[in-house]
């Protein structure tokens, strides 16, 4: 792999970092989770398409080289935009954002992170349906679905991408949107790292000016009346499409509001009504439980709720998410058993673990209705026009901790905790396929779960752009195409086994 790192140097000069560099260790240093932090041959940093293709080409023609793609680095998924041993490409200065007021339209470069775009687009009262957090990446944000503050209005983030600008394994540069590569477009909204490098995103803006949100904190003693807030609020099937609610329970180990016993449990949401309507009456629900710890609910613009939940995220930290998804069902008391699970899961870790400092959120949030706009069809597995998401809710448990060591006992421990939900919400004719990719787990399977017609067609499309398979044996990190429903197709696999549930 040296001769490699040599090779790209060479190809691309003052844009290649060694491990002997000061650089190196800044950019190693840089990724949100610890398990980011490997440590490849070296980093590569293009500063146009074109750079992404030279790289992306000698690495597709060098037996034995492999690489990762990093665009905002948050995954928390070992080898998902970092690699032992191998080049990364740090998307960092492909950062650009371009408005054209016009057409309604921004240009946003595949290693820009949503403060990026926040600052452009926020001073012209524009927004885009992205991220919730700043350091975010829109690269994987986007290709991995995207659910935002106005997804309940607008659908998955990846519904308002109108193209997308891909290095493929070839070295070519292409656009992929509703009349070119259209087959490529669809596919890259939810296939992510498959297909080949997107280096350009062109998405719809729209005018959005302040609103009112913000953060409320709950003791645990409200939990009861959190849970049967967002069951009413949450399961009309009239759902106000400007409300966007993220309901959490959190568990602190090691917090200085702990209790006898060493944990701090409490329940947080994250609330927004989209117009400039103050006091909100979709969100007195929530507003009327009490008592509450503090409130940060105003009018505000997007890019200071952004600041603000970006300011409080844990940094430095281990991380593991693990998600499904279920049926919210008014009266089957489901939530409530949910919470049961969680909370069982943090005791087992804080007394299974003296001295570990964990946080660990079990959250709730809609999952998105997808839009029907003409370019909203994606490979998701929700068709743009059956809106039967409407009660369907996305469940995550985050884990954020301090010691490695901790980690495969964290990791296993959540494992479980997943298993006995969905064996719950199975048990209760609740649960459902979906698994959004944005919050899997490196154990997870969320292409999978976009069904096996989707499948089928996400392999077909890899063979047609990347015939030699460089996306999935060459990048081997993120969520790979599943090879367990295909037989061999010339030497990657990608066809439907007859007769055989594999």
């Amino acid at each position: 792999m040296s001769q490699v790192a040599s090779d790209l140097a060479a190809l691309l000069p003052g844009k290649v970092v060694l491990p002997s560099e000061e650089t190196y260790t800044t950019l190693t240093s840089s990724y949100f989770a610890q398990q980011g932090r490997l440590r490849p041959a070296c980093y590569v940093l293009p500063s146009s398409p074109e750079d992404v293709s030279i790289a992306v080409k000698k690495l597709a023609d060098t037996p034995d080289a492999v690489f990762a793609i990093r665009g905002g680095g948050r995954s928390w998924n070992p080898g998902a935009a970092n690699i032992d041993g191998g080049v990364t490409i740090d998307m960092r200065n492909l950062n650009m954002v371009d408005v054209d007021e016009e057409t309604s339209t921004a240009s946003i470069g595949g290693g820009a992170c949503f403060g990026d775009v926040h600052a452009v687009l926020g001073p012209k009262g524009l927004a885009i349906v992205g991220g919730r957090n700043d350091t975010l990446g829109v690269g994987g944000f986007l290709t991995g679905g995207g659910i935002s503050m106005f997804s309940e209005e607008r659908g998955f983030a990846c519904d308002s991408v109108i193209n997308m600008q891909i290095v493929l394994a070839s070295g070519a540069i292409i656009n992929a949107n509703a009349t070119e590569n259209n087959d490529l477009f669809i596919a890259l909204k939810g296939g992510q790292t498959n297909f080949g490098v997107v280096t350009r995103f062109d998405v719809r803006v729209f005018t959005q000016g302040p609103f009112w949100g913000g953060v409320v904190q709950y003791p645990s003693s409200a939990n009861d009346a959190q849970l049967a807030a967002y069951e009413a609020v949450m399961s009309a099937e009239t759902r106000d499409p400007h409300v966007a609610v993220e309901q959490s329970f959190l568990f602190h180990s090691g917090s200085v509001e702990e209790d006898a016993e060493g944990r701090h449990e409490y329940s947080c949401n994250l609330m927004y009504y989209t117009k400039p309507v103050v006091d909100a009456p979709a969100l007195r629900p929530f507003m009327q439980i009490q008592p509450q710890g503090y409130s940060t609910m105003r009018l505000g613009t997007l890019q200071e709720f952004t600041g603000e939940l970006t300011k409080y995220q844990p940094a430095d930290k281990c991380l593991n998410f693990v998600t499904t998804t279920f049926r919210l069902v008014p009266g089957t008391g489901l939530s409530s058993k949910i919470l049961s699970i969680w909370l069982d899961f943090t005791r087992k870790v804080h007394s299974g673990l003296p001295g570990v400092d964990l946080l660990s959120s079990l959250t709730f949030q809609p999952l998105p209705r997808q839009s029907t706009t003409p370019t909203s069809a994606s490979s998701l597995g929700i068709p743009p026009d059956s809106h039967k998401e409407t009660n369907r809710m996305l469940l995550l448990i985050a884990n954020y901790w301090s010691s490695p060591e901790h980690t495969s006992a964290i990791e296993g421990a959540a494992q479980d905790a997943i298993t006995a939900v969905d064996a719950l919400t199975e048990a209760e004719g609740l649960g459902v396929p979906f698994r959004y990719l944005n919050y899997a787990s490196k154990w997870q399977d969320p292409i999978t779960a976009y069904g096996p017609d989707v499948v089928e067609e996400l392999w077909r499309v890899s063979r047609k752009y990347d015939p030699s398979g460089v996306f999935q044996t060459k990048m081997p990190g993120g969520f790979k195409l599943p090879k367990c429903h295909f037989t061999s197709y010339l030497n990657y696999g990608c066809i439907k086994d007859a007769g055989k549930d594999g």
